[in-house]
């Protein structure tokens, strides 16, 4: 007995080959979208929903950037492919913010506490970060120390100096964050920032600044005098 073959399988097959040669070179947006939802959502014609996503969208870019909610709210897309969208758009901010940062120099005061706020303000609990620097003010590396209430326990001056030392930086900034929106440092937070600069300032690497994001404000120990 002859069965028909489905047509769309017919032309994931094109597609595919289509894209293998021109490595998508010429491709439509919704195409590209397409050949992306082939390989969640097998067995099934996925043109529609490729276009009904751009609709929802309005670009292809703005795809990474629907919600669960919003994906989930357009036919066709269920839990599975909502949920490895949501993967995609955080490998896709990750490398943006990779991208930036081999590029970041922060000569600008500006741009070094906008960054800071970008990326510590959305927090709702506590991180401890820093941020290395070479000669040119280069940003070559940032280490999260620590999430959760400053503990000098859990800090080692000395791995920070290591850090330093093997990414070729000669300054350091210590940044957290008050989730509590008072950028205000604690004792401890005083401390740590002491003790801290006692042991990388004699190998040579200093601690420029740290900084404490609160909500739409900061503390910043060297504009306070205290670096």
């Amino acid at each position: 007995m002859v069965t028909d073959t489905p047509h769309h399988l017919g032309h994931r097959a094109r597609l595919k080959k289509r894209f293998s040669e021109t490595k998508g070179i010429g491709f439509a947006d919704y195409e590209i979208l397409e050949l992306l939802l082939m390989q969640l959502i097998p067995r099934k014609d996925v043109k529609p929903i490729a276009k009904a996503l751009l609709k929802k969208a309005g670009s292809l870019s703005k795809v990474l950037d629907l919600s669960l909610k919003d994906l989930k709210a357009v036919e066709g897309i269920g839990e599975g492919t909502a949920f490895a969208f949501t993967i995609l758009q955080a490998f896709n901010k990750a490398a943006k913010r990779e991208a930036v940062l081999r590029k970041a120099t922060f000569t600008s005061r500006v741009d070094l506490l906008g960054y800071l706020y970008d990326k510590m303000t959305p927090l709702k609990h506590e991180e401890f970060h820093v941020l290395y620097f070479d000669s040119k003010k280069r940003l070559v590396l940032e280490e999260d120390l620590f999430r959760g209430t400053i503990d000098n326990s859990v800090v080692y001056p000395r791995e920070i100096v290591r850090s330093a030392l093997d990414h070729g930086a000669v300054s350091i900034v210590l940044v957290h964050n008050h989730p509590s929106g008072d950028p205000s440092p604690s004792p401890e937070d005083e401390h740590l920032t002491e003790q801290i600069s006692l042991v990388t300032a004699p190998m040579g690497v200093y601690v420029d600044d740290h900084i404490i994001i609160g909500d739409g404000v900061h503390y910043s120990f060297r504009d306070q005098g205290k670096l």
